[in-house]
C-alpha cells in the first residue's frame, strides 16, 4: 500500500510540475505561507471512537507550511507538522513526531478552499491522506487568519491496524 501511495504522489506531483516543461516551482513563484495548530477532536477506528478529552488520545500538531503556484488553478502546498503528544498517567513523558504533508489546494469562492493531502508520519510509521476545507479571513497587511475542518485518514503502523478516521480543527495565519 506504501508502494502504491507514493507512485500516485510522484505522477500528480509529476503532472503538476510539468505541465509547461519550461517551468519550475522556482518560476512560477511562492503563493505564500502559513503557521498554526492543529488539534485533532475524535477519531474512529475498529469500532471505537476517541475523543479530545481523553487524556490517551490527546495530541496536538503545529503546522509550517509552504504554498506554491502551479500553471493552472491548483496550488501545491508543503507542510510539515510536529506532534507532540503528551502521556499524563504513564513514567513516560510525551512522544514527538513529525508529519510530511504534501498536498493539492483548489481555490474556490468567497475565500473558501478544498484541498487533499498525502501524509506520511514518521515515529509513527502511518500514511495516508488528509482531505480539508479551509475559509480565509483576510486582516490586512497582507496576512490571513483561517479556519479549516481537517478529516485524516491513516493506515498503519502494523499490517493489521486497518483505518483509522480522525476529524479536527486547524487554525493559523497566512502571509
Amino acid at each position: 500500500m506504501k508502494q502504491i501511495m507514493f507512485i500516485i504522489m510522484a505522477s500528480t506531483l509529476f503532472s503538476i510540475f510539468s505541465a509547461n516543461g519550461q517551468d519550475s516551482i522556482a518560476n512560477r513563484g511562492v503563493a505564500g505561507y502559513h503557521v498554526g495548530v492543529v488539534q485533532p477532536i475524535f477519531a474512529a477506528h475498529q469500532g471505537e471512537i476517541d475523543y479530545l478529552t481523553q487524556s490517551s488520545f490527546y495530541a496536538i500538531g503545529f503546522p509550517i507550511g509552504i504554498t506554491f503556484h502551479t500553471p493552472g488553478k491548483l496550488k501545491f502546498d508543503l507542510e510539515f507538522v510536529p506532534f507532540v503528544k503528551p502521556y499524563l498517567n504513564s513514567s513516560r513523558a510525551y512522544d514527538v513526531h513529525l508529519l510530511f504533508h504534501p498536498g493539492v489546494l483548489i481555490p474556490l469562492s468567497k475565500g473558501f478552499t478544498f484541498g487533499v493531502r498525502f501524509a506520511f508520519e514518521t515515529g509513527t510509521g502511518q500514511f495516508g491522506f488528509t482531505p480539508l476545507l479551509n475559509k480565509s479571513f483576510p486582516t490586512g497587511k497582507g496576512h490571513t487568519f483561517f479556519i479549516e475542518l481537517v478529516a485524516p485518514g491513516r493506515f498503519g503502523p502494523a499490517k493489521n491496524s486497518g483505518y483509522t478516521q480522525i476529524g479536527g480543527l486547524h487554525v493559523g495565519l497566512g502571509f
